[in-house]
């Protein structure tokens, strides 16, 4: 009888170092498709996904242009927001180690693709990138922010989170951004 109980013991114990084995290991994931997290490096990148559309708006007709460009000095000490009429930059103050012209561009309007310069430029403090969910033609919880790394030349996933109307991604840097439907 001590034999039996011995071994039951050691297979009770082995079973629940498994299963909490188990559980660790699923906890140690830290992507989440609404989290504005950077922290997604691992999931694979695409070559040409495919962008949500930008609806047409009077904004086009007022100047905006189909590029959408625009371009602002943004201040080190107090920061602020420039906007092309679709995309928004919200900088903090002390994002930027200097006063910086911060452009915005539209390579391939009327698609949800923008590009921020001075490119490459690196932040003190994240800066959120704002889209209007209003402009857009797609369900809001179908839609993650991708970012184009150089490196790779792949579309990564950065996520992404809704507040106040918008689909917004905290920025570490300037690349090329864009908007899909989910991966």
């Amino acid at each position: 009888m001590g034999r039996m109980n011995g071994r039951t013991r050691a297979q009770t114990i082995l079973t629940g170092i498994t299963f909490l084995s188990v559980l660790a290991a699923m906890g140690c994931g830290n992507y989440s498709p609404v989290s504005p997290s950077q922290e997604t490096s691992a999931l694979p990148g695409v070559e040409n996904p495919l962008f949500v559309r930008l609806l047409p708006t009077s904004r086009i007709a007022a100047g905006i242009g189909e590029e959408g460009a625009a371009s602002q000095i943004i201040s080190a000490v107090d920061g602020g927001i420039i906007s092309n009429g679709y995309y928004s930059l919200y900088f903090p103050p002390g994002a930027l180690d200097e006063d910086t012209e911060i452009s915005i561009e539209m390579p391939e309007f009327p698609y949800a693709v923008v590009r921020l310069g001075p490119h490459g430029i690196t932040f003190n403090e994240p800066v959120i990138l704002s889209l209007p969910l209003e402009d857009i033609e797609y369900e809001e919880s179908s839609i993650s922010v991708l970012w184009l790394n150089d490196e790779t030349s792949l579309w990564e996933n950065i996520g992404g989170y809704i507040e106040d109307g918008s689909i917004k991604a905290r920025l570490e840097h300037f690349s090329d951004y864009g908007h899909s439907p989910k991966l």
